[in-house]
């Protein structure tokens, strides 16, 4: 049974939400990746104790905080990490754009596959690096990747950004995956960027393996980006770790980072840290991994029902769903209308996740249930007049 809290409507207006910050307050969004549900009681307590005391000075990491890092590493996932291979910043995109700005140089390409993560993509393209997109195999609802196409870019690139699981169309990648694009690492000396954020968030059954896990070259060229963020809904709090075990690579990255002024952690981020890669947060993300499960069932039901001509995309990661409306005939323009101006929801819209994502949006689930019944009762209200502009 899960937690009450996950049925609880929060109002998340007036506190500079980056997701419901809308111009129409009416507007209920299910786009930008963060859960509406509340942290965890154990973490909020603890954020109030420290809260109370009222002053909010600099802060240092707890001496302890690589051994949590790795000791959840090893009770969540199996991998086994050495404590000093963990380096803290505070979110994956600035260690991404660090890597971009002194690692690689100026016109050098760098391989993703698309569709994909916008801010990823921008990373690449904002420090003038040449973005290579691999498109992956789109068949029967479900996702691929195409090796010889991957391979092609490879040979060009000096590093590739995976993200695992792939957002948006929530693939987790495979154990011969995952070993292919090792192979096609080693072989043509490509560093590889794993965004790893969603890796707690993985369902029936598939398993979660770090890439840096399976291959020894790519374990000594690259950076494996975890963070609690999206698993406790703490992004606000910029808490992430960065997994880098080359030690003249590692060494290199956190000059860069004090370079860039990046040093002390935000006044609640080591306390947040510390209660969530707990026992108890094991148990809470068993309880919130139910109600996301539920979620997903009951909106695979509703489009059976109610939008038959939308392909939900088979998936097995993160707490969105790809979905691809293209049977319907809307452009995205006449999407939109119909989702903001008529039913007045929002969701992430494919185009901003590249020219794979046309014909496709994304719906955020990690919402409370009775949101997710309003929401489709007014797509259901206003379909008849979906296709008016």
């Amino acid at each position: 049974m899960y937690h009450d809290n996950f049925n609880k409507i929060i109002s998340r207006q007036n506190t500079y939400s980056a997701k419901w910050c809308h111009n129409n307050a009416n507007i209920i969004p299910l786009s930008v990746a963060d859960m509406d549900f509340p942290a965890p009681e154990f973490i909020i307590n603890k954020l109030a104790e420290f809260n109370h005391k009222g002053i909010y000075g600099y802060t240092s990491l707890s001496h302890d905080w690589n051994n949590v890092a790795v000791n959840w590493f090893k009770t969540q996932y199996q991998w086994t990490v050495n404590p000093e291979h963990v380096v803290f910043c505070p979110r994956i995109i600035q260690a991404v754009s660090l890597f971009m700005q002194n690692f690689t140089g100026i016109g050098d390409k760098v391989t993703t596959l698309s569709p994909a993560y916008h801010p990823i993509s921008n990373a690449v393209n904002v420090n003038n690096r040449e973005l290579l997109e691999s498109t992956l195999i789109y068949h029967d609802g479900k996702y691929s990747i195409d090796f010889d196409d991957l391979e092609n870019k490879f040979k060009q690139s000096v590093c590739f950004i995976l993200l695992s699981p792939h957002n948006p169309t929530g693939t987790v990648w495979q154990h011969d995956d995952l070993l292919k694009i090792a192979a096609l690492a080693e072989k043509h000396q490509v560093f590889i960027i794993s965004d790893d954020v969603h890796a707690d968030f993985i369902f029936d059954d598939f398993v979660y393996y770090p890439i840096s896990s399976l291959n020894s070259y790519v374990e000594q060229h690259s950076f494996i980006c975890t963070s609690p963020a999206k698993t406790f809904n703490l992004a606000g709090l910029e808490i992430a770790n960065i997994i880098i075990a080359n030690t003249e690579y590692r060494h290199k990255f956190i000059h860069c980072l004090i370079a860039a002024g990046i040093h002390n952690p935000g006044y609640f981020t080591v306390p947040a840290f510390l209660q969530a890669y707990t026992f108890q947060g094991q148990q809470w993300i068993g309880e919130l991994k139910q109600y996301l499960t539920d979620n997903r069932r009951w909106v695979q039901e509703q489009c059976q029902r109610y939008f038959p001509d939308w392909v939900i995309t088979q998936s097995h990661g993160t707490y969105m769903l790809w979905i691809n409306y293209q049977k319907m005939q809307l452009t995205e323009k006449q999407l939109k209308h119909w989702f903001i101006s008529l039913a007045e929801v929002e969701m992430s819209w494919g185009s901003g996740f590249g020219v794979a994502g046309d014909g496709f949006f994304r719906i955020n689930i990690a919402t409370p249930r009775s949101t997710l019944e309003t929401v489709f009762t007014r797509l259901i209200r206003t379909l008849p007049y979906a296709c008016s502009e």
